[in-house]
Parts: structure tokens; sequence; C-alpha cells
């Protein structure tokens, strides 16, 4: 069975990071516990690399890893 992706374009709050990347029609949504994100009320969608494609603002984004440090988080 093929899937079927859609592209849809996003970014940060600040509008200096914008991307874009293939999905299909249904997700899974997973809320982060890290300290950031709770604060925020973020939810993650994780996409493997050949599905995003950062258009601009690699500059204004800054990592951020917790607990194992194996998830690398990346902010504006």
């Amino acid at each position: 069975m093929t899937r079927s992706y859609h592209t849809h374009f996003g970014g940060c709050h600040c509008k200096a990071v914008r991307f874009e990347v293939a999905l299909p029609e249904a997700v899974d949504v997973e809320t982060c516990n890290c300290s950031i994100c709770a604060m925020s009320g973020n939810d993650h969608i994780i996409v493997p690399a050949e599905r995003f494609k950062l258009l601009s603002g690699n500059e204004a984004l800054s990592e951020y890893r917790f607990n194992t440090g194996k998830a690398k988080h990346l902010f504006c």
C-alpha cells in the first residue's frame, strides 16, 4: 500500500524560521514533557528527515537537550 503525503508549510511565531513538511492525512501527535514545551503547550509530530525541509532561519535556531540528551530540540 502506497501512502499519500500532503505538503504543509509552517514556522515559528516570530517568523524567523520557515519549513515545509510532507505528512500523511492522519498523523500521530505527541505531547512533549520538556520544560519549554510543557510551559507553552507544544505538541510534536515526529517526521523522518527526508520529509522535512528547512526553508529559512537555520541561523536563528538553538539546540536544547534534556534528560538523556538523546533528543535534539531546536528553538528560535
